[in-house]
């Protein structure tokens, strides 16, 4: 069992109380990247990257910080949550968690379609995003009844496709009642025994793994302290309108954007993936995992984070051709020191050569 750790929180500007965890690099290594986690369904904060080791985020200087959305853990729920609302989150938690003028964020699952809300909502805001197995909306209007057909008909396993058909019909107030009457008695390995009936054969092998599951189950329990209120929200939320099809994204988000999707994911098909690409071809960048499900594919499974993390952040703590120190600098936020007696402020180009020094003295003793 793993050690305990102390919940942080930062309190939002309408008192609402949001909790998080932070692991890799803190300040002020020069040149930090901070990454946002956003968590999937009936998840947490705890699931962060799941099992991502702290060597490979010291050694990409990686800040990775990942909270309890709201209604989940230890986070206040917020009682008319909408894919806008989470995003105006995103903008203040950007700035009280000192993440960086323009942010980056991961979105695991159902975090995938919070990180779309982020680039339709705050796109001046979002440096790059990178999604493993987003969820999405089968109903956004731009796709075809014959694609429409094929993922959800026959990719989907049959019991989401059961699942889905009929929360989209209901409303938020009874999903809320459901997910905590029906599904909170069941968490923690209950819920995870149930779900095998939604999984791949490859997932179902990945949580033989005693580490694997005994790290979903204490995610699940924390993840319904809040009498999972979040999990009805996002029941609601996932199944309904989104507030914005999925064609109005590239219309004013130009920004990174990766998708990683296991080919034998049945619970969200690599298949609904290629529907979006071929949508917004010019925005999504898809990176199919070749035997792999929904949980194989992304957790314990460093390939795939170091893949995830230098392909999100360019080449970066590898090598420092392709970093734009620039802009690397003008995103760092330097001491407050204006107005202090005898200091001299560095200007853009000492600190430009200050990083590129500090980078590579790093990489000469990988």
């Amino acid at each position: 069992m793993e050690e305990e750790e102390e919940v942080k929180f930062v309190k939002l500007q309408d008192g609402r109380r949001v909790a998080y965890r932070e692991q890799g690099v803190t300040w002020p290594e020069v040149g930090r990247r901070s990454l946002l986690v956003i968590h999937g369904i009936a998840s947490s904060r705890l699931a962060s990257m799941p099992g991502v080791s702290e060597e490979l985020l010291k050694e990409l200087n990686v800040r990775l910080v990942a909270i309890d959305r709201p209604g989940y853990g230890e986070s206040d729920k917020h009682p008319q949550q909408t894919y806008a609302t989470f995003a105006k989150d995103i903008d203040e938690l950007a700035d009280l968690l000192e993440l960086g003028e323009k942010i980056w964020l991961l979105g695991y699952s159902c975090g995938g379609a919070y990180c779309w809300g982020a680039a339709y909502y705050i796109p001046d805001r979002i440096a790059g995003i990178a999604m493993w197995a987003p969820v999405g909306n089968y109903w956004w209007k731009g796709i075809s009844e014959a694609d429409r057909s094929i993922v959800f008909g026959s990719t989907l396993n049959k019991y989401s496709r059961r699942d889905l058909s009929i929360v989209r019909r209901l409303p938020q107030w009874v999903l809320r009642f459901y997910a905590r009457y029906v599904f909170l008695p069941t968490i923690g390995l209950k819920h995870v025994e149930a779900s095998y009936c939604k999984l791949s054969p490859s997932d179902i092998r990945h949580l033989q793994n005693p580490i694997a599951l005994e790290s979903l189950v204490r995610d699940n329990i924390e993840s319904a302290k809040q009498n999972y209120f979040g999990f009805g929200d996002d029941l609601y939320l996932m199944s309904h309108n989104w507030g914005f099809e999925i064609t109005d994204v590239p219309k004013v988000y130009h920004g990174l954007l990766h998708i990683w999707n296991g080919d034998e994911d049945i619970l969200v098909p690599l298949g609904l993936q290629e529907c979006i690409k071929k949508l917004i071809p010019e925005l999504v960048q898809l990176h199919p995992v070749v035997g792999e499900g929904h949980f194989s594919a992304f957790c314990f499974n460093e390939k795939i984070h170091r893949e995830t993390l230098t392909t999100l952040f360019g080449v970066y703590g590898v090598t420092t051709k392709g970093v734009d120190c620039d802009e690397v600098v003008r995103n760092t936020r330097l001491p407050n020191l204006v107005g202090t007696k005898g200091v001299e402020l560095p200007t853009l180009q000492q600190e430009k050569t200050r990083f590129s020094q500090t980078l590579d003295f790093q990489l000469s003793s990988l």
